[in-house]
């Protein structure tokens, strides 16, 4: 116990209404809300805002929190937005591919390059029930974009909603998945019941085919 300090920590967020996620930011001064951080994921180097100061003291640092890296430069800026255009290139190209190999249940979401460009996530849902082998797409788009070490990311509706936004089923401007939800919660019947929402499908489903999040 001897070893363990209480250190500042900060909530870095790397997508705009995503999870946030903790790190040790104690070597860093004058760190603020707004600020753009350099940091090491499960998933590479990336860029993040910083959204939350964690100043409590009762919040013990035991070593196993990585460290904000540092503040991103202006050059760490022009990086990302490099890799943001080249997003757009591996869409269309992998698009281009799963046509080629007849998967008509692959739907292509985004993709997601980490910030040094060692990895690519293609993020992707499967709009049937069936199992779909994707063993040639995997081969196909890790010898096309090599060296990045390619991931083939299944995400759910409520997920790919998220990602495309667009107006709600209410009549919002912009559903709240994409507004303020960063986590979603399970749905039942249940609580449209208590809530006295009327229980027609159509009254309770969201855009993206399942209950709606504020039935919650």
């Amino acid at each position: 116990m001897d070893n363990i300090q209480v250190a500042p920590v900060v909530g870095v967020r790397f997508s705009k209404v995503g999870k946030i996620y903790h790190f040790d930011s104690r070597h860093l001064e004058n760190i603020k809300v707004g600020d753009v951080v350099v940091v090491e994921t499960s998933r590479g180097w990336q860029l993040g805002e910083v959204v939350q100061l964690v100043k409590d003291p009762n919040l013990v640092f035991d070593g196993t929190m990585k460290p904000v890296d540092r503040l991103a430069t202006p050059r760490d800026l022009m990086i990302r937005q490099q890799w943001e255009l080249r997003e757009l290139d591996v869409i269309e190209l992998t698009r281009k591919r799963v046509a080629e190999l007849h998967l008509k249940n692959i739907k292509i979401v985004a993709t997601e390059y980490s910030f040094d460009g060692s990895r690519l996530a293609i993020i992707y849902s499967c709009e049937g029930e069936e199992k779909v082998d994707l063993k040639s797409l995997r081969q196909d788009t890790q010898r096309q974009f090599a060296p990045a070490q390619v991931e083939l990311r299944q995400i759910g509706p409520r997920d790919v909603a998220k990602i495309i936004g667009g107006l709600g089923a209410c009549g919002m401007e912009k559903r709240c998945c994409t507004r303020f939800l960063n986590e979603f919660s399970s749905i039942s019947i249940r609580m449209a019941k208590d809530q006295g929402i009327s229980l027609t499908p159509t009254e309770i489903t969201g855009m993206c085919g399942r209950l709606r999040c504020c039935a919650a």
